[in-house]
């Protein structure tokens, strides 16, 4: 009986694979819980860069002043989105539950 090494080689590099794979989208998932905060940051920063300079060189302003009003603007937006989900959330699922007790 002949044994192919180079098929057993093969197999044996893609289960390797496989296993170094699965145990590095692990720790992708536990990781990101730490991670997630500086990514978010890192995207908000990208975001209001280009804004930050606009504003600076509009107003004839400091880069810091000009960041405070920058970031203060999209933080305000944020939340404002946010509010406005939460309270359309809030009355949907009220008008769901008044809806239920009328079909049941």
């Amino acid at each position: 009986m002949i044994v192919d090494i180079g098929y057993w080689t093969k197999v044996a590099r893609r289960l390797f694979i496989f296993f170094i794979t699965c145990i590095g989208i692990f720790l992708a998932f536990k990781l990101a819980v730490f991670y997630m905060p500086f990514l978010i940051a890192f995207i908000i920063s990208l975001l209001a860069e280009p804004l930050i300079k606009i504003v600076a060189k509009k107003f004839n302003i400091e880069r810091k002043i000009s960041a405070i009003i920058v970031l203060s603007v999209i933080s305000i937006i944020l939340i404002a989105i946010l509010a406005i989900g939460i309270i359309a959330i809030i009355s949907e699922s009220s008008n769901l539950l008044q809806g239920l007790n009328r079909i049941y």
